[in-house]
């Protein structure tokens, strides 16, 4: 339980670092083939995280541009008001 509750308190960053590492362990081929199955499981659980995390990022900074872009269309008409 321990464990689980430590996976979910990593960062973006350290998700990401660990599935790098997962991926040189593989390579290397230094793990016999149940090792390489239990942290191949690992790797897409961290980067299962880093896409969940990227995507929320992603549409946050769709609603900024959309509120920006929402906002620039106010000001603009509010500019051509004052010099009409």
């Amino acid at each position: 339980m321990k464990k689980t509750k430590e996976k979910s308190n990593l960062s973006f960053e350290e998700h990401l670092a660990k599935a790098k590492d997962i991926i040189q362990k593989l390579e290397s081929g230094d793990c016999n083939l149940d090792e390489m199955l239990a942290i191949y499981k690992e790797g897409v659980n961290s980067l299962n995280y880093c896409t969940k995390k990227l995507n929320e990022i992603e549409e946050k900074i769709q609603i900024i541009k959309n509120e920006d872009s929402t906002k620039l269309k106010i000001d603009d008409i509010k500019w051509k008001l004052v010099y009409i």
